[in-house]
């Protein structure tokens, strides 16, 4: 027989085996993918092919009430952490989801946007979570939800609620303690897309901002009462959820105002209050 001619046996079916192994493995790649079965940081590099590390970010704040306490903050996320977490979520969302007290994640009854859930092991949300305990300083940060990230398109928006609960929740996020009477504490709103109109977050019961104020960041509505706070890159807003005594501030009620136009992309992150430990200390 022709050598070449056994080559050609011998070479023709190991190929066919081979290109069945990497379609296999491409396969098994982007279901893993899909399901979140890893994490995508671990894998590949941040947008501009430079690996992630977790840096102080140079923000600033603007204190917009004090009682409520809401807080303005420029330049919370940086462009990096913007750029990773659009390209990470951008086929990812699905119908927002919340942890009820069975344990069981259900759809969030407070909105009908899209919306997907960071990896506690992801290396951003690890770095977010540790900037939102210690921009929380002095008060309770035992631990926060997974941050979650929402998208709003043309006429979505969310009707009125508190981020904090009427009845004490006894479920966590946190496997470690999965049973600790609990409600949220602290709220981060953090804007990453904001090619749009409308999508202000307004809190109706708040003392609005003076006409001086900063109208592309931050207004008063036009009867001169309720907060506005208008979406900005990078920028975030955060507000205390409970009195001292642990009950919540009906004070924080919001909504989101509906996109006229574009798209809004923002974060959601939670830190919680155990009625087992100190608030302050």
């Amino acid at each position: 027989m022709d050598t070449r001619l056994k080559w050609a046996i011998i070479l023709v079916p190991l190929a066919a085996v081979l290109y069945n192994i990497l379609n296999i493995g491409e396969y098994v790649f982007s279901i893993a993918e899909k399901y979140g079965l890893w994490d995508s940081t671990v894998l590949k590099n941040v947008p501009g092919n430079v690996p992630f590390q977790c840096q102080l970010q140079p923000y600033t704040i603007e204190i917009l009430s004090i009682d409520a306490f809401i807080v303005y903050i420029n330049n919370f996320l940086s462009d990096a952490e913007i750029d990773y977490l659009l390209e990470w979520s951008g086929n990812r969302f699905n119908t927002a989801l919340t942890l009820n007290e069975d344990g069981k994640l259900v759809p969030d009854p407070n909105t009908a946007t899209l919306a997907v859930t960071l990896l506690r092991s992801d290396v951003v949300s690890e770095c977010l979570t540790k900037r939102m305990k210690s921009f929380l300083g002095n008060v309770q940060h035992i631990d926060t939800e997974p941050i979650r990230i929402v998208k709003y398109k043309g006429g979505d928006k969310i009707p009125l609620h508190t981020d904090w609960v009427p009845q004490t929740r006894n479920k966590t996020w946190n496997p470690a303690m999965p049973h600790r009477p609990n409600n949220r504490l602290g709220s981060i709103f953090a804007y990453l897309e904001d090619d749009c109109d409308g999508g202000e977050t307004y809190f109706p019961n708040v003392q609005g901002v003076s006409e001086d104020a900063d109208g592309e960041k931050f207004s008063t509505t036009e009867s001169g009462f309720g907060l506005l706070v208008k979406p900005r890159r990078g920028n975030a807003v955060f507000w205390n959820n409970l009195h001292s005594n642990g009950s919540g501030d009906s004070r924080t009620a919001h909504a989101g105002m509906p996109v006229r136009r574009g798209t809004k992309i923002g974060i959601n992150i939670w830190s919680h209050y155990f009625f087992d430990a100190p608030m302050i200390g």
